[in-house]
């Protein structure tokens, strides 16, 4: 182990705009994204709000073309990170995630898991945030350490403040505060501007030094800017370069191959609830099964799971077998006059 002297490398751009609702964060996110690069992907988790500055013919994006993927709830990781993938299987250049804000707090989102494993009965709430937290730290692991160029959106919380007007009269203003995201999500990134009603933005991290103690509206030349800081560093070698000696690093036991493991597919998914359904029909509840499908991946593979959109094809496969096993386990059982295979 030894120090060896620091340098800025060309690694991929970060970059999360906040802002409360109107505030201008989608508009200023594609404009910030054509400064960056020519391809341009778009994750819309905004009711296709993205798609409104498609095709404009005057203003800052006229001409400006982009792929845009609409996301619909339930708002699941899984989903995020299968339009990740997809945005880097594909080539681009720069991808924009509109919103992060949904993966936490919207419908099928990290929150609406941990109130739903909160309402099982017996379940602990704190030791509910357990599976959540991995989840999100899963999330969170895919996104800076994708290979592309990343801008996310995060909505922020809203309040209204009292400021004089020109005529000396006092006027609510609707001010933005905290990020909707798990705490301290927007430390995570290269640069994190902060958008206000009036559309101007101001940093509140700066990696790059570039707009300490500005205010200004977002524009390509942000982007460009960015990109200029970055090209000063040194080039990241590509993988082709990097010494076939050095070991792969090992994989992490809580967390699922997501790079390279496809998701359980929708016929998996079918199997599964039809073994479900076999087993609330031989008097088992869903505290019961889950419990036991999650001690049964957890043997297997290594990790917690609480829903079937989060089990991969490898998974899905084993928690199929083990169902149909254990049905068949308790017809036997109950063909012998016995109670065991409850528990």
């Amino acid at each position: 182990m030894t120090f060896r002297k620091a340098e800025r490398t060309q690694a991929r751009l970060k970059i999360a705009l906040t802002g409360p609702s109107g505030s201008g964060k989608t508009f200023s996110a594609l404009l910030i994204a054509a400064g960056i690069g020519k391809r341009i992907a778009v994750v819309d988790t905004e009711n296709k709000s993205a798609s409104l500055y498609a095709g404009m013919d005057k203003g800052p994006l006229a001409g400006f073309e982009f792929d845009a993927l609409e996301i619909d709830p339930p708002y699941t990781i899984a989903k995020y990170l299968e339009a990740i993938e997809a945005a880097e299987k594909g080539g681009y250049d720069v991808l924009v995630i509109d919103s992060i804000s949904h993966a936490w707090a919207g419908e099928g989102g990290l929150l609406d898991k941990k109130g739903a494993l909160d309402q099982r009965a017996g379940s602990n709430s704190y030791t509910n945030w357990a599976p959540i937290t991995k989840e999100h730290e899963l999330f969170k692991a895919r996104l800076l350490n994708s290979d592309l160029h990343l801008i996310c959106t995060m909505r922020s919380k809203q309040d209204y403040i009292l400021e004089v007007n020109d005529k000396g009269k006092s006027t609510p203003k609707k001010v933005g505060l905290a990020p909707i995201q798990r705490d301290g999500m927007e430390y995570e990134f290269t640069t994190v501007l902060d958008l206000a009603m009036d559309h101007n933005a101001a940093a509140s991290k700066d990696r790059t030094g570039l707009f300490d103690g500005q205010v200004f509206k977002p524009s390509k030349e942000t982007g460009a800017r960015i990109m200029k800081w970055l090209k000063a560093g040194k080039p990241v070698a590509k993988p082709a370069e990097v010494q076939a000696a050095a070991p792969a690093p090992e994989p992490l036991a809580d967390f699922p191959d997501e790079f390279n493991s496809a998701m359980a597919t929708e016929e998996q998914k079918a199997r599964i609830s039809a073994g479900i359904k076999k087993l609330h029909e031989l008097g088992r509840t869903d505290q019961i099964i889950w419990k036991g499908i999650a001690g049964h991946v957890r043997k297997a593979h290594g990790r917690e799971v609480i829903e079937t959109n989060g089990l991969t094809e490898a998974e899905a496969e084993t928690v199929v077998e083990y169902l149909a096993s254990w049905a068949e386990h308790i017809r036997a059982e109950a063909g012998n006059g016995s109670s065991a295979g409850r528990a």
